[in-house]
């Protein structure tokens, strides 16, 4: 009996023991995963730490001077010998938001918990002097960033899409990680520049007249800037901030002259500009020259269609990755704690702010026959198929295609929300990508240059590129357009400076680029009853695998 006492006592011990995830250390704003170059813990910032068993279920009152211990929750910050307190300023089961002493050791860190007694299992973290997030409006760190537009003294509303701001106004952006402080992190801040920040706004510099703590919070930071006057129109122009040579999140803001933002030259955003029910079609061709990693150097393509209906609800923070795409002629980045697309599938935002709808089971047809597209009954209004595909390096497999150039219809019977339709749309010969056997190995602090030529009348050219890190589980990546008519594209350093680095053994590091086209301007229009915004679309993308240095 004594001996199953024992086991019993041992086992709850163990339960209550706090316990931190797995890289579950990030920054407060951004969430960066911690083995991307933005994901380490600055100086003086405030950072997450998500587990289970961290601390009680509420946070009590807090008053300055801040303490580092709160309800019986202390975290401590070691390097050989020497070890700070952590100051923690909220509390839950789950997850603990805390303030990184401005005098933490650099490099390298211990980080643990201590609950009523109770230590939690060790966390390594790295601590970097700066390394900026962004405070976003769906707090996963991607799409409308938490920024103000200064109109006075008394009156600074948050950005919005139906409250954009216009070219030569002060912005105040939220976030943490400028860097540390000369004094006391636990008590109000005083204010002053920290570390002189560089904002990007579509990618063009902007003025920058404040970069510091905002005076109400411990480790909260305020950057004011100024709309550059070329900065890009639009509802989801990014913004991203680079401090220390570390480059953030990337955010967005809406901008514009005249009132509510808009995007002219994009069809499949303007359900979430404006609210209605939207059905979006896209059938892409994908090809890729994989000669990185692989035994044998060889072509592989994919023919996929995809679908998405669903009543979107008008609002000022409305974000899809899917739709709600950079201004021609800008850059976004994306930042994912895991494996995108194979274990993580689904960015923030890519679920609809109303509901999913029905319009029965759709079809593809075109010289290659009628493909149906599956509609799992769990996903309602998703539709999606594999149509065909090719492999170069297996002769049989050679020419398995599907969307070749040509006319297609997408036909559906109609369901109990959008009535029956059937559109047609044209899928373009692939332009010509003069520069892709030169793009082997990119270097992340250099602009990468990107050219084509034979693109399609009227389409629009666009830019993917970026890479996993399978030991540390995190991926980056990012999306360009092109303006109208270019034959070239250069991406900035800010923008790549997140791609994780390729390992000496490259199936550590898988790692992609790719140039297409697509007639997100001006798709084909679907006409059901039901549907305020349709599009099918199509796309035919090239790419090939690279290394990133």
């Amino acid at each position: 009996m004594s001996r199953l006492l024992l086991i019993l006592l041992s086992s709850a011990a163990a339960f209550a023991q706090p316990q931190i995830n797995y890289r579950g250390v990030v920054n407060a704003a951004s969430y960066m995963a911690p083995g991307l170059p933005g994901g380490s813990i600055a100086l003086g910032s405030m950072f997450s730490i998500f587990g289970k068993g961290l601390g009680p279920s509420s946070t009590p009152a807090l008053a300055f001077p801040l303490q580092t211990t709160l309800a019986g929750v202390s975290i401590t910050v070691s390097q050989g010998s020497t070890t700070v307190s952590a100051i923690p300023v909220f509390l839950s089961a789950i997850q603990i938001n805390a303030i990184m002493p401005s005098n933490a050791p650099l490099g390298k860190v211990t980080l643990r918990v201590t609950y009523n007694g109770a230590k939690s299992n060790a966390a390594t973290v790295q601590v970097a002097a700066s390394s900026f997030g962004m405070f976003t409006a769906n707090s996963a760190g991607m799409g409308p960033g938490i920024i103000q537009n200064y109109l006075s003294a008394t009156e600074t509303p948050v950005n919005q899409l139906q409250l954009p701001a216009k070219h030569g106004q002060t912005e105040i952006l939220w976030g943490t990680g400028l860097g540390p402080v000369s004094f006391p992190d636990n008590v109000a801040p005083t204010a002053g520049n920290v570390t002189q920040a560089a904002v990007f706004v579509g990618g063009v510099p902007a003025q920058v007249t404040y970069s510091g703590r905002t005076p109400c919070c411990s480790a909260i930071d305020q950057i004011a800037f100024v709309v550059p006057p070329n900065a890009p129109s639009g509802c989801w122009v990014p913004v991203i901030v680079q401090a220390g040579n570390v480059a953030s999140n990337a955010g967005t803001m809406a901008i514009s002259d005249s009132g509510n933002c808009s995007e002219p030259s994009n069809a499949l955003a303007q359900g979430l500009i404006s609210g209605g029910n939207v059905a979006s079609f896209l059938a892409a061709r994908i090809s890729v020259h994989e000669d990185i990693g692989v035994i044998k150097a060889g072509d592989v393509s994919a023919d996929l269609v995809g679908g998405y209906l669903a009543s979107e609800v008008r609002g000022g923070i409305n974000f899809n990755p899917m739709f709600s795409l950079p201004p021609a002629g800008s850059c976004t980045a994306y930042t994912v704690n895991g494996w995108f697309p194979d274990d993580v599938s689904i960015l923030p935002g890519m679920a609809p702010t109303g509901r999913l709808l029905d319009a029965g089971a759709p079809s593809l047809t075109g010289s290659g026959g009628t493909s149906n597209l599956v509609t799992p009954a769990d996903l309602g209004g998703m539709a999606f198929g594999y149509l065909g595909g090719a492999l170069s390096a297996v002769p049989a497999l050679a020419n398995k295609g599907y969307l070749n150039p040509g006319t297609y219809t997408l036909s559906a019977p109609g369901g109990k929300d959008i009535g029956s339709f059937q559109v047609s749309a044209t899928v373009p010969s692939p332009l010509n990508w003069t520069n892709r056997d030169q793009l082997t190995s990119i270097d992340r602090t250099k602009p990468l240059t990107v050219n084509w030529s034979n693109a399609a009348s009227g389409s629009t050219v666009f830019i993917v590129g970026g890479g996993v890190d399978l030991p540390t589980n995190s991926t980056a990546f990012f999306l360009c357009v092109a303006p109208p008519g270019a034959s070239s594209f250069t991406v900035p350093p800010v923008v790549l400076s997140n791609i994780p680095a390729s390992r000496a053994r490259r199936l550590q590091s898988p790692a992609a680029l790719y140039v297409g086209e697509w007639s997100f301007g001006s798709p084909a229009n679907i006409p059901a009853n039901g549907v305020n915004f349709g599009s099918f679309t199509t796309a035919v993308v090239g790419g090939r695998t690279v290394t990133f240095q």
